[in-house]
């Protein structure tokens, strides 16, 4: 069974502009993620987040103001979360930015977990692929860009859900 749920952030935990946020801290989170999170805490789940965060290499926010926005999401869901942040530009080739598994890796890595263990929760298709790259099992939730990206897997994710809440709820059923 799984230990540690990677979660993506924008479109599956936070509402997603294609266009990016202009003022981070108004971003919202989706109003069932804090007791979903709670919830998946409460029995044992360990919860990181994983999250591509461009705007900050192409000037729109800095690292700090990505990091205070994780600090207040961390206090609303009242969750240890890790977050783990790529900075870099797409056309950077790193590493660490999702679909590549650098991340994942690290997060694995930090909390002791095989890739056996660990979930990728995401709306798109490149956490689809960063959860292949890395070898790990991927939901699929329905907010954000998961309709569209239903569409598009080459091979059925692990699980589908509308969104965070009805994950939470199908997961814990699993226990």
């Amino acid at each position: 069974m799984y230990r540690l749920l990677l979660f993506d952030r924008d479109g599956t935990l936070t509402y997603e502009n294609v266009d990016f946020h202009k003022n981070l801290s108004t971003l919202p989170a989706y109003p069932f993620v804090a007791n979903a999170l709670q919830r998946l805490n409460d029995v044992g789940f360990s919860i990181s987040v994983i999250t591509n965060q461009s705007g900050i290499a192409r000037g729109f926010w800095s690292m700090e103001e990505v990091e205070g926005l994780h600090l207040r999401l961390k206090k609303e869901w009242k969750i240890p979360a890790q977050f783990y942040i790529c900075p870099h530009h797409p056309e950077d080739k790193c590493a660490c930015r999702k679909p590549r598994s650098g991340l994942l890796g690290k997060a694995m890595a930090d909390h002791s977990v095989m890739h056996t263990q660990c979930l990728m929760v995401g709306d798109s298709l490149i956490d689809f692929e960063a959860a292949q790259a890395a070898k790990v099992d991927f939901a699929l939730i329905l907010t954000g860009r998961g309709l569209a990206t239903r569409e598009q897997l080459s091979v059925a994710p692990t699980m589908i859900s509308d969104n965070i809440a009805q994950f939470s709820s199908q997961l814990i059923e699993l226990l």
